[in-house]
């Protein structure tokens, strides 16, 4: 992924009482899903996490697969459509269910890693970068 393309957007997001999540995203990766996540916004859920892989927060936003895989890096940020839900991995990992990618995790995955179960992610807004 490169740095200053016209498709490239930056999502804010935080974690209440722990701190701030910014993520580098891609129109390219999945225009339609991430048209209807901007949409969307502000989401804000409970973070999940499957195994030690990925942290999610269901969401409303309905879609179906768009150029969708299962390999994943770590910091990675998916939608999962047969669940709506914004996943963020973290560790390298081959999904069950195939997911459309969005981007990746620019500052505070640590935060998501450290994050416990009750805790809120909420993602605030996604636009174009400075």
């Amino acid at each position: 992924m490169s740095s200053g393309t016209v498709s490239e957007m930056v999502m804010k997001a935080r974690v209440p009482g722990s701190g701030e999540i910014t993520a580098r995203l891609f129109k390219h990766l999945s225009p339609v899903t991430l048209s209807l996540v901007k949409r969307a916004l502000p989401i804000s859920g409970r973070i999940n996490h499957y195994d030690s892989s990925f942290a999610y927060i269901l969401t409303n936003v309905m879609t179906g697969e768009e150029k969708s895989r299962k390999e994943f890096k770590r910091g990675d940020v998916t939608f999962m459509p047969s669940g709506s839900m914004i996943c963020i991995f973290l560790r390298d990992t081959r999904s069950y269910k195939p997911m459309n990618l969005l981007g990746s995790i620019t500052t505070g995955l640590d935060i998501l890693e450290k994050s416990k179960r009750g805790d809120t992610l909420e993602i605030q807004s996604i636009d174009a970068p400075n």
